[in-house]
């Protein structure tokens, strides 16, 4: 039983400390991007998935600098 309880309080603690991790990771990242920046990578990012899912492929990376460059064009 103190072996069950063990594994899962070491486990529990594991995701404890990789979501802490990410999350400071996540804020550094924040403050070091500007607003336009974190838009223009939300929406290229949704473009190039949607996109990929129209052609049921991968795009090539000339596909997605264009639009990148198309996301950036708009902003």
């Amino acid at each position: 039983m103190d072996i069950i309880l063990a594994i899962i309080f070491g486990i529990a603690l594991a995701i404890v400390i990789y979501e802490s991790y990410y999350e400071k990771k996540e804020k550094k990242i924040q403050t070091l991007l500007a607003p336009k920046a974190e838009e223009l990578i939300e929406v290229s990012s949704l473009t190039i998935a949607k996109k990929q899912r129209e052609l049921k492929r991968e795009l090539t990376e000339h596909e997605k600098n264009e639009i990148l460059d198309e996301c950036y064009s708009k902003l």
